[in-house]
């Protein structure tokens, strides 16, 4: 440290005048105060959808905190455990937003008045609308498509029982293969590994293992497979219960997918 304190030469150094130097102050600042709105549109629309992702990933682990939780899970907690999560959430990081804004002082509303009418104002608030609008639209996508994906699981124990389909449960459905076809679904791996296919197809021969389709008997016939799928009374009685969602979201899906033939059968079986 001291070698490098005394090879610095303060004459090497880019000499500034005093008129330069608060020139330069001043156009940072005031960049800084025009900006200062749209980093509020941009930092608002991001609060939301990270309230919003804590709210969905609170959701999708509610059922295995409650069996963690509780003796028997109260029908409340998967509602309250999210809603709480997404309150919470935003309240703290409205918090750090203020905090962090707050040294700038309020806007000056001579001067944000002004901005409004600038176009180079209107193409940055446009460039950086985009940001937020994608974030807020992908988790749409991604709460659509795993409700898409319970409703897949009970158009498929419906028709095997030849109950009727709902038309709410047929379109989430149908919604589900249209976001598939627009956006690559290792997208929403990601953030919803619940969704995955074999999951899916797993949670469907749970829930349809009273009348199993053609192609899964040959499946349920195995005495080992059989023993994995439906050796646990619990997830059978979710399903006899028509809860499909807390059956795809159950922890125990992922100990059974931890078996490589139970994997392997599950690539090969399409439900």
């Amino acid at each position: 440290m001291q070698s490098l304190l005394s090879a610095l030469n303060l004459d090497t150094l880019p000499q500034l005048g005093l008129g330069t130097a608060a020139l330069l102050i001043f156009g940072a600042i005031a960049s800084l105060a025009v900006l200062r709105g749209l980093l509020r549109i941009l930092w608002g629309s991001t609060i939301l959808c990270l309230a919003g992702l804590a709210a969905f990933f609170s959701w999708q682990h509610s059922h295995s905190l409650s069996l963690q939780w509780f003796d028997e899970a109260p029908s409340w907690f998967p509602v309250a455990l999210p809603l709480t999560a997404f309150v919470i959430s935003f309240l703290l990081l409205r918090a750090i937003g203020r905090f962090v804004v707050k040294p700038l002082g309020e806007p000056n509303e001579e001067t944000a008045e002004k901005n409004r009418r600038s176009p180079i104002r209107w193409a940055i608030t446009l460039i950086l609308s985009l940001i937020p609008t994608s974030l807020l639209w992908f988790a749409g996508a991604t709460l659509l498509r795993h409700a898409g994906s319970i409703a897949e699981i009970k158009n498929y124990t419906e028709e095997l029982t030849n109950q009727p389909i709902s038309e709410s449960t047929a379109l989430l459905a149908k919604l589900k293969q249209s976001i598939d076809k627009a956006i690559p679904t290792d997208w929403f791996l990601k953030i919803d590994p619940q969704s995955s296919d074999l999951r899916l197809t797993l949670a469907k021969l749970i829930s349809s293992a009273d009348e199993p389709a053609p192609k899964a008997i040959r499946v349920l016939e195995e005495p080992e497979m059989k023993q994995l799928i439906l050796g646990d009374p619990q997830l059978r009685e979710l399903a006899r219960e028509g809860r499909y969602a807390e059956v795809l979201r159950d922890p125990r899906l992922d100990v059974m997918l931890e078996n490589d033939n139970l994997r392997e059968v599950l690539q090969g079986l399409d439900l």
